[in-house]
């Protein structure tokens, strides 16, 4: 009996493996992302400027950056973060303008 049942469940075992490669269930794809539009492109540079900004204060507080490195970055990423800022109010501005009509 148990020569009869040993091969029987190896069998089964083997098939439940490779059901999935003998008989191809295949995942259906995820459509593809569309291309990001310049509002969206614009919040994700802001989030990415006021995340380095972050960054620089923390190494400086943990002493990772001199004095001269920490206020040369953060001048650097300051004036990203301004152009970034600017970029994000015409934005509005030019949604509420299109909004009004």
């Amino acid at each position: 009996m148990e020569l009869i049942i040993a091969p029987l469940l190896f069998i089964g075992m083997v098939l439940y493996v490779a059901y999935p490669l003998l008989w191809g269930e295949t995942k259906a794809e995820p459509p593809p992302e569309a291309p990001p539009t310049d509002r969206q492109a614009v919040l994700r540079e802001k989030e990415d400027v006021v995340a380095d900004l972050k960054d620089i204060e923390m190494d400086f507080r943990m002493g990772k950056l001199s004095s001269r490195d920490y206020e040369d970055l953060k001048s650097e990423y300051e004036e990203r973060a301004a152009d970034v800022f600017h970029r994000v109010e015409a934005l509005e501005r030019k949604k509420t303008r299109k909004s009004r009509a």
